[in-house]
């Protein structure tokens, strides 16, 4: 009972999630229309050339970094959040007057956010996982999980498996791994020589 109160909860922010990131994109599509109509507006005010500018440029990047936030909020994971605070530094670094330090140490924070993403993250950095019966047929597996692998016509995911092990000279044995794109397979439990749970792994890039 417990598992499947935090099962349905997980599953509830997941759709709250999805609800808030297309308030998100009405609102940001609303001012971006705004943006456009601003065009006509800014050439009528008597304010200087570099004052205009920044004034549509401060507007413009936070927009982008709202877009940034629909992605992470959609699809959350580490490399999603990275970029929300990439396009958030470099709007301050663009538009913010600072002193020349203040300058230089947004390009430090920049440069430790892009070393962070390349050599912290692995592709399974943000991972979740769900154990099913290897008979369960592909397509129906890629419903449950959410995930897109490509297989054959009613292949399951006991033949899959097999076949991709099979493939890449490896041994049909628990604990034995299938790696796709963004996605990994791993034998969990075996009954005699049938495979009888795969686990699996999904990555987010």
């Amino acid at each position: 009972m417990r598992k499947f109160l935090q099962d349905t909860v997980t599953e509830l922010s997941y759709y709250l999630e999805i609800i808030l990131s297309a308030i998100l994109a009405f609102a940001l599509l609303f001012f971006s229309l705004s943006l456009i109509k601003d065009l006509s507006g800014f050439l009528s005010l008597e304010s200087s050339d570099e004052v205009l500018l920044q004034r549509f440029l401060g507007k413009a990047m936070t927009l982008a970094v709202g877009v940034e936030l629909i992605k992470m909020f959609s699809k959350s994971s580490p490399n999603t959040v990275i970029e929300v605070l990439l396009f958030a530094l470099a709007r301050q670094l663009v538009l913010d007057h600072a002193n020349i330090l203040d300058f230089l140490i947004g390009i430090l924070a920049v440069a430790i956010l892009f070393a962070v993403r390349k050599y912290l993250f692995t592709q399974f950095d943000a991972t979740n996982n769900i154990i099913m019966r290897a008979s369960q047929k592909v397509k129906i597996a890629n419903v449950i999980a959410r995930v897109n692998i490509q297989a054959n016509k009613s292949e399951t995911l006991r033949d899959f498996i097999t076949r991709k092990l099979s493939e890449e000279d490896m041994t049909v044995a628990v604990g034995a791994c299938v790696y796709l794109k963004n996605v990994a397979l791993r034998i969990d439990k075996m009954h005699g020589d049938t495979i009888t749970r795969v686990e699996i792994i999904k990555g987010f890039y």
